[in-house]
């Protein structure tokens, strides 16, 4: 987003006591200052993991007087909501705004338009999980608790660049 030009980037975060979105929130206020953008906190708003709690961040987020040229949301699923409030607002995505979601789920490429995502190894993630797991039962789990794997991001055509004038 901020290499399309946006400046004016909203969070759509998970709920705020979920590991991932802290962590999530955290990539998002490092991207900002990394690119000298101080975080704006009428832009960040917290949702459930859901359709609906994306209809609901997008409902505050598009009726803000200076409304967001591009939202992150923390999951596709809110991404996907958000798309929904946005079409039944009229507002175009991506030419009026732009959306990027995160686990680049199922639905994410099956969207209208499909959705740029953050996509996690998640088969690699459940087959460690499922080690640890036998390891642990077996008593030989010698690992961390805590792991961490790269991510991707997966350009589709809910993003472009900022809207002339914006």
């Amino acid at each position: 987003l901020l290499v399309l030009g946006h400046r004016r980037i909203a969070h759509a975060a998970g709920p705020p006591s979920v590991d991932c979105s802290k962590a999530r929130l955290a990539g998002y206020l490092s991207a900002l200052s990394g690119a000298g953008i101080r975080a704006d906190d009428d832009l960040i708003i917290g949702s459930p993991f859901t359709f609906a709690g994306g209809r609901a961040s997008a409902a505050h987020l598009l009726d803000l007087p200076d409304r967001p040229t591009a939202i992150f949301a923390a999951g596709d699923e809110i991404a996907l909501g958000i798309m929904e409030e946005a079409r039944l607002r009229s507002i175009r995505v991506p030419e009026d705004l732009s959306i990027v979601g995160f686990d680049d789920t199922y639905l994410a490429s099956r969207s209208a338009p499909p959705l740029t995502t953050v996509a996690q190894p998640l088969v690699e993630m459940g087959r460690l999980a499922v080690r640890s797991l036998s390891l642990l039962i077996n008593g030989n789990f010698q690992g961390t608790s805590h792991l961490e794997m790269a991510t991707h991001l997966v350009l589709r055509e809910s993003t472009a660049r900022v809207p002339p004038g914006r």
